[in-house]
């Protein structure tokens, strides 16, 4: 397992123009101007392909806190999650979301190796308020918002303050292949852990879910949580992705009270 979080780091930073894994400027990528969006925001990309990263932020200027947000299998464009990346923003977030994959067709064993590289570019490009990370995933997402907060430290990436990990899978029922996991013993004690699972979910089922609450060993068993979502109405696999009242209710708010716990200073 160590040798493949070494090789996703080493992918990753030759990705990006440098292997010395630093949070200093990479080597030139496409990056598309600041563009206006709805009031008060402003988005942009970078990287390309599978290592693209697109970003929704404030207008205002100044350090702010970030959020990595971390898709599903296939929803490459932050259309599909829009809603809840303007909401983020509009608390005063800089919200990062990386697209991991060209297609669904993506080899599973490549995407967290893209991933970090596009959240290096993104970090790179954004004034970050030091400490502040905390990571969100739906899905395949939810699996590597786990992945993250395991390697980030040994890749020389802001460790998340907080995971809230939504229906993770890393491959459907009883189909290979699957994203490789980095194990959750290597998530940092200091992180608030979040895994939930839906009731209705075929797709993935909740296995994936308890996994990461049971396995995150070096985290203080009060600082890592399951829950089964049996709400019928976001039960199912899909049930974060909507913006309707229901999942507003169950995803949105428990990601609104994580960020203000995981920021809230400590003694």
């Amino acid at each position: 397992m160590r040798r493949l979080a070494l090789l996703v780091v080493a992918l990753a930073a030759a990705a990006c123009g440098g292997g010395d894994g630093d949070r200093a400027k990479p080597t030139p990528a496409p990056t598309r101007a600041a563009a206006a969006g709805p009031a008060g925001l402003v988005s942009e990309q970078v990287g390309r392909g599978p290592q693209t990263a697109y970003i929704v932020r404030p207008a205002k200027a100044g350090p702010l806190p970030v959020v990595l947000f971390i898709h599903g299998w296939g929803a490459t464009r932050p259309r599909y999650y829009m809603p809840w990346l303007e909401h983020l923003a509009r608390a005063g977030n800089i919200v990062i979301y990386p697209r991991y994959q060209d297609s669904v067709v993506t080899p599973p064993d490549q995407v967290l190796g893209n991933l970090i590289a596009g959240v290096r570019l993104a970090l790179a490009r954004v004034d970050e308020r030091p400490g502040s990370l905390v990571v969100a995933g739906h899905s395949a997402g939810g699996a590597l918002s786990a992945d993250y907060a395991a390697i980030a430290r040994q890749a020389r990436l802001p460790a998340p303050r907080a995971v809230l990990s939504m229906y993770p899978g890393r491959s459907l029922r009883g189909v290979a292949p699957s994203i490789p996991e980095i194990a959750p013993a290597q998530i940092p004690a200091s992180t608030r852990i979040v895994a939930l699972a839906g009731a209705r979910d075929t797709v993935v089922g909740t296995a994936f879910a308890r996994r990461i609450a049971a396995s995150a060993s070096r985290v203080p068993r009060a600082r890592r949580t399951y829950e089964l979502i049996r709400d019928p109405a976001v039960a199912d696999h899909l049930g974060p992705q909507r913006a309707d009242a229901a999942s507003r209710r169950v995803f949105w708010r428990r990601l609104d009270a994580l960020i203000a716990d995981a920021r809230a200073p400590s003694g």
